[in-house]
């Protein structure tokens, strides 16, 4: 089996791992000078690179598929250089003695979508988030990230249900790690207040401390929590679009 790049050089092109090298691929390429662009000077920066974005999410497989065939030559868009490796063997296994070309490549889709999404969110266009982050969950639908940005742009339009559907679907992924869980059980929190199922949001939020004891805005939930519990108001806290650190 032929490999046209080595494994291990594939880059990380997911909102999970962004990587910046140059790829020799137009999405890849366009996708990494965003995430530079980005963690240089913030989610603004997004806007300089909208068009090439909504291109890449445009390039993206209908109905979405990993593997192409483009002239007798396989195709694969793996998430991580292991993605590619399991897939290299895969196929040779399959093959046997027969050689097969394989071009192992990122996959700069779910990527696009979250910057364009993450952009959306904070230029207030929730609608146009939701548009492009659902077509990111196509080509990653177990990305914690998309699935809180959306929750994001859910919360904007006060789509508590939807939120709530979304945390739930996130925190039934496998394997998460402990940040993505409690985020997604903020998320979950948050969503509950609101449907004033305080009881469910309060259990919620200390299930999200215990993951992350020192997050002020979990804590900072419970007490308006409290509030209300005791026939109070006031305003809920801030949300922090996942790309952020809350305070």
């Amino acid at each position: 089996m032929a490999l046209a790049q080595p494994a291990q050089s594939i880059p990380d092109v997911s909102p999970e791992a962004p990587a910046v090298s140059s790829t020799g691929d137009a999405d890849e390429d366009a996708v990494l000078a965003t995430v530079a662009d980005v963690q240089a000077h913030g989610i603004l920066a997004v806007k300089d690179h909208e068009a090439a974005l909504r291109k890449v999410v445009g390039d993206m497989p209908q109905p979405f598929a990993r593997e192409r065939q483009e002239g007798g030559v396989m195709t694969y868009r793996a998430d991580s250089a292991e993605g590619c490796l399991a897939e290299t063997a895969r196929l040779r296994a399959a093959a046997g003695q027969a050689t097969i070309d394989l071009v192992c490549r990122g996959n700069p889709y779910p990527t696009a979508a979250f910057y364009l999404g993450s952009y959306f969110n904070e230029t207030a266009q929730p609608n146009a988030a939701i548009e492009v982050l659902n077509l990111g969950l196509v080509a990653a639908p177990d990305s914690p990230l998309l699935l809180t940005e959306r929750n994001a742009a859910f919360n904007a339009l006060h789509r508590w249900d939807d939120t709530l559907g979304g945390a739930d679907r996130g925190l039934a992924i496998a394997n998460l790690l402990p940040r993505d869980r409690a985020r997604l059980l903020r998320n979950r929190g948050y969503a509950l207040t609101e449907l004033r199922r305080l009881d469910d949001a309060q259990q919620a939020y200390e299930a999200s401390l215990h993951l992350e004891p020192d997050s002020a805005l979990a804590k900072n939930e419970l007490a308006y929590i409290a509030r209300l519990k005791n026939g109070g108001t006031g305003a809920p806290t801030k949300i922090f679009m996942p790309y952020r650190q809350p305070p």
